[in-house]
């Protein structure tokens, strides 16, 4: 009897496991198709608008050789750059000379995260790593709300840091009534 019973039980949940199977790869099925007929109109909508505006064929490229141009300006050593640093109503209050674009404090020399797997768990991690200064930062310092710019004068080779300050930069100067910003090195007093 007890065997009955059991062999009863284990048909009812086979029955069941196979309706639930039916149900899910039906609703699949219904989700496939309605997937597959969203991008066949995309495709087909595709298709129209590029018969109506085909994308033009380039020639000149003057967008990717401005940032050739940059990357190039970038590698130059001995070559000045004019940072002009603005007032918080837009006007230009000065400017100073740096060996280099200036650089983000939010930039870095290695990697910002790592991944991490726990001993507890099998799925990696993604974790801060630390600075090569060894301290750690919120998201490594790159989502830091203390935005600066680092660069080297010109003249001092004085390393500087300005924090919130809207900044353009220039390789060249620009013809403007403003002074730069003079940076002496105090001397050492022992």
């Amino acid at each position: 009897m007890k065997r009955t019973v059991i062999g009863i039980i284990l048909v009812i949940v086979g029955i069941g496991l196979l309706l639930s199977l039916n149900a899910c790869y039906t609703e699949n099925e219904a989700l496939n198709k309605q997937r597959q007929d969203s991008v066949n109109l995309r495709t087909v909508n595709m298709q129209r608008a590029e018969a109506l505006y085909p994308a033009p064929t380039n020639e000149n490229f003057p967008i990717r050789s401005v940032l050739v141009e940059y990357t190039k300006r970038q590698d130059l050593t001995s070559h000045p750059w004019y940072t002009y640093v603005f007032s918080d109503t837009g006007a230009i209050t000065h400017y100073f000379v740096s060996t280099t674009l200036p650089v983000s404090t939010n930039a870095f020399l290695g990697a910002t995260q790592t991944i991490v797997m726990p001993a507890d768990s099998g799925t990696p991690l993604a974790m801060d790593a630390p600075s090569l200064d060894g301290i750690y930062y919120g998201g490594s310092g790159s989502s830091s709300n203390q935005n600066g710019w680092i660069f080297i004068d010109a003249t001092t080779n004085a390393l500087g840091v300005i924090y919130g300050c809207k900044i353009m930069t220039f390789d060249a100067p620009l013809m403007l009534e403003t002074e730069p910003q003079l940076i002496t090195i105090s001397p050492t007093t022992k």
